[in-house]
């Protein structure tokens, strides 16, 4: 159990990194950062693919294949353009505390499917999720110091909304495919969203330049920063990426459901220290108030689930 609790943090540990890189590689942009990050990705994808058969997608079809592609773009690169984004306009806490209700997301999605847990059991975690919530909004809505940083901390609110609807999707998806019964190979599916990573990318390779979405045309590549965003990209496209979902499945095949669930916590955890230790400050009281709030909330709720399944 040691090993899969390691895991489960170590998870959270490289997941949080997404949340800091894109204030960490400035000067250089959000999708400067996306480009390199998923190029890296697509090519360590590729490099295993080449290396060993148990990375290489084998006789899986091509509906399965093309799957995979698009689960590789919506759950990175969308994903973590829209948190991205998120943090640019609204700052370090809104974007992991949004992103932090995923499990009970997740859960509630599934309740209405087949239900399993009465409604009036989810009424304090949700309760509790949505004050955290209006709590960090509210606090950066009032240290807002005029109506256009307002309208930006709104926009970051509605972006890491975005982000969560994103990543419930993919993570709704990529489970159903791998409990199929003709379930493909993690290693395999892995590499072949780490290819569909990349090649959603190349768009953004070609329009980002024009569209003035990239600072290297202005800022050349020969610089200090250039070599700290080459960096950022390599953590997160290898340790954030392949490293983090390797972990993740040894994880969960150690632990139980219960358990494995709540560590999904510990990304919001490390994001916000991660952010905070960025800029120097301690959380103020509304972020430490609202952070707590949607914690519990999120441990509520999935031990009403969990407590639910144990008979």
């Amino acid at each position: 159990m040691w090993i899969g609790l390691l895991c489960g943090f170590g998870t959270g540990a490289l997941w949080g990194l997404t949340f800091v890189a894109p204030r960490a590689v400035q000067p250089y942009s959000e999708v400067d950062l996306a480009v390199l990050r998923y190029v890296a990705f697509g090519m360590i994808s590729l490099i295993l693919m080449a290396a060993n058969r148990r990375f290489r997608p084998g006789k899986l079809s091509m509906r399965r294949i093309l799957l995979a592609l698009w689960l590789g773009l919506s759950g990175y690169v969308i994903y973590y353009l829209f948190v991205a984004f998120s943090i640019r306009y609204a700052g370090p806490a809104v974007a992991p505390l949004v992103i932090g209700a995923l499990p009970v997301v997740l859960a509630i999605i599934g309740n209405w499917q087949e239900k399993a847990v009465r409604w009036r059991a989810l009424a304090l975690p949700l309760g509790l999720i949505s004050m955290g919530l209006l709590t960090v909004q509210g606090g950066a809505l009032m240290s807002a110091g005029t109506a256009a940083a307002r309208g930006d901390v709104l926009l970051g609110f509605m972006l890491a909304l975005g982000a969560l609807v994103v990543w419930s999707s993919y993570a709704m998806v990529n489970a159903r495919a791998m409990r199929a019964a003709d379930a493909p190979g993690a290693l395999a599916w892995t590499s072949l969203q780490g290819v569909g990573a990349m090649v959603g990318v190349v768009p953004l390779i070609l329009l980002a330049p024009l569209m003035g979405w990239s600072r290297v045309p202005e800022l050349g590549m020969n610089n200090p920063e250039f070599t700290r965003l080459v960096a950022w990209a390599l953590a997160t496209g290898i340790l954030g990426s392949w490293i983090a979902q390797l972990m993740w499945t040894i994880a969960s095949q150690r632990l139980p459901l219960a358990l494995s669930a709540q560590l999904i916590v510990s990304e919001t955890l490390f994001a916000l220290l991660y952010g905070f230790a960025f800029e120097a400050r301690w959380p103020a009281i509304t972020e430490w108030t609202g952070g707590a709030l949607l914690i519990g909330g999120v441990l509520l709720g999935v031990h009403a689930f969990t407590r639910r399944q144990t008979p």
